[in-house]
C-alpha cells in the first residue's frame, strides 16, 4: 500500500527517484507512433527509453 502521495509528474518511472531527491527534473516520453504518454523519466533514463522506443518502431516497419 502506498503510504504517501505519489506524483507521476515528479517521479522517474524507471528508477522511481523523486525530483529534488537525486534528480533535478523529469521529462515526459511519448510513444513515437501513437503519441501516448509512456511516462516521466529523469534525464538519464529519458534518453534510454526514447531511443529504445524509436528503435522498436523502426524494426516494426
Amino acid at each position: 500500500m502506498c503510504l504517501g502521495q505519489f506524483k507521476f509528474t515528479e517521479t522517474c518511472a524507471y528508477c522511481l527517484k523523486k525530483t529534488g531527491e537525486g534528480i533535478d527534473f523529469v521529462l515526459p516520453v511519448y510513444d513515437w507512433k501513437s503519441e501516448k504518454l509512456l511516462g516521466y523519466f529523469c534525464k538519464e533514463h529519458y534518453l534510454k527509453v526514447k531511443s529504445r522506443n524509436i528503435i522498436q518502431y523502426k524494426k516494426a516497419n
